[in-house]
């Protein structure tokens, strides 16, 4: 078993960055402007925003390489800088990481469908030595089975993570775009060997019960690790910018009842920053104690 699965399996609720995209654009990113192409022209950039999730607690740093697929790249004419991307994406995160944290490569929706864009991608971040993939923020089932296929038939030996968004649709409850729902998808992802956990990322108009209901199916249907990484609130577009709603605290204030119910992995997606990171840091730490001396929950964990 790797290291980081070692730790995944060890009892201890990992704690995982937040967003990079949101962070880049405060860093400077101009709309339009490739995002993964940081890593090779303002790499000190990058670095300090995994830097600053290090700082604020952070164990586990995702690279950017959300949208590094070659035929997303090519939208800048920068195909050809795939497999550079991705060794300074994974250089840039391992920097601020050190030998005590994981690094996961991130693989964002894209061209799954073509077997030929998505072996490239993987086998430039595999090459570049990972300690797992995370393919976030998916709601094909179908491209799902197919990509991790992929891997399988690559051989790819490299942990794999996946996570799923979600809606909150008021007569069906939490579900994907395409009305798959939780435990279906964790049920087809537990029959894959090739993973070894599963969570949910964005989301729209979700909340800590929605959250909670996604952990609870995940549980009834696989044997999966389950992890969360929750948006920060439903953004509005407030003076030409993104507001996103949900305070560090407010979202820390979730932390108690999703470690009650079993995540061994939390995070934050789009709109979170090392201040939400920061404000998760000495709940977890608190439950792991806690954990460790094989007692309760204390009493002061919210």
């Amino acid at each position: 078993m790797s290291r980081f699965l070692d730790a995944l399996h060890s009892g201890r609720v990992l704690l995982m960055d937040g967003a990079m995209g949101t962070e880049l654009q405060k860093a400077g990113l101009q709309p339009g402007e490739c995002g993964e192409l940081w890593n090779l022209t303002h790499p000190e950039k990058v670095r300090a925003i995994h830097q600053a999730y290090v700082d604020a607690g952070a164990e586990v740093l995702l690279t950017n390489t959300f949208q590094a697929f070659p035929a997303s790249l090519a939208r800048y004419d920068l195909a050809d800088q795939c497999e550079a991307i991705c060794r300074a994406a994974v250089e840039n995160a391992r920097l601020a990481a050190g030998p005590n944290r994981w690094v996961i490569a991130d693989i964002g929706p894209g061209p799954f469908g073509d077997e030929k864009e998505f072996a490239r991608l993987v086998a430039a971040l595999a090459d570049a030595g990972p300690d797992a993939f995370l393919v976030e923020t998916c709601s094909d089932l179908h491209l799902l089975i197919h990509l991790l296929k992929t891997l399988a038939r690559r051989r790819i030996l490299i942990p794999v993570l996946v996570s799923l968004t979600y809606l909150r649709d008021p007569d069906r409850g939490v579900r994907t775009i395409e009305s798959l729902f939780p435990g279906d998808l964790a049920e087809s992802a537990g029959n894959c060997v090739s993973v070894s956990a599963i969570g949910m990322n964005c989301g729209r108009d979700i909340g800590l019960p929605q959250l909670l209901d996604v952990v609870e199916a995940y549980h009834r249907a696989t044997h999966l690790r389950v992890f969360v990484r929750p948006n920060a609130g439903t953004p509005r577009q407030i003076e030409g910018r993104w507001v996103y709603p949900h305070s560090p605290e407010y979202m820390a204030s979730w932390l108690p009842e999703l470690l009650e119910a079993g995540v061994s992995m939390v995070g934050g997606c789009c709109g979170t920053t090392p201040a939400h990171i920061a404000a998760f840091r000495p709940i977890v730490e608190k439950w792991n104690a806690a954990k460790a001396s094989g007692g309760r929950q204390p009493p002061d964990l919210a």
